[in-house]
């Protein structure tokens, strides 16, 4: 959450600066604030590199996540998607859908009682990397859990604990 403050500082000085400022200050605090949103957003998903290759990543957290009692839903090839979508070099990348469901409904209804946006931590991609090295990706959700109301902040809390379990062996 520390991390978050300075670009919430930021956002909000530059906003300032859109009142009183010329054409030039303008457009230079535009590129502070598109930077700044630009972090915010790479600050929002976590990544980390796998032990195993493409495939036998999928398959594990598929399993590992059977195994800890997790709705386990269909992978979709997001590869072959970009592919038929003209991007002809894109690179092996499986998005998978797959929940603690029971978290995920508790953390729903809590939520929709404070008013907030429903969300649920339930995807995880994994993809390989310009590097040639395999990577899962997912919602930062330890973050996320520093941020929440209180309402709901100790599900998002219980999120992170499964996470790191299903990503126990297989990611570093």
């Amino acid at each position: 959450m520390t991390r978050l403050i300075p670009l919430a500082a930021l956002l909000l000085a530059s906003s300032a600066a859109f009142a009183a400022g010329t054409q030039a200050d303008i457009q230079a605090e535009m590129k502070k604030m598109q930077e700044a949103q630009a972090r915010l957003m790479a600050a929002m998903m976590s990544e980390h590199k796998s032990r195993l290759g493409y495939r036998e990543t999928i398959a594990a957290l598929q399993e590992a996540a059977k195994k800890r009692g997790w709705e386990v839903g269909p992978a979709m090839n997001m590869q072959e998607a970009m592919q038929k979508a003209g991007q002809k070099d894109a690179r092996p990348f499986t998005l998978l859908a797959m929940c603690k469901k029971d978290l995920a409904e508790n953390l729903l209804k809590a939520q929709m009682a404070n008013k907030a946006m429903p969300f649920a931590p339930c995807r995880i991609s994994v993809f390989e990397g310009s590097d040639g090295k395999v990577y899962i990706a997912k919602p930062n959700t330890e973050m996320m859990a520093q941020m929440a109301m209180p309402a709901y902040a100790p599900l998002l809390k219980r999120f992170v604990e499964e996470e790191k379990a299903l990503l126990a062996g297989i990611a570093d």
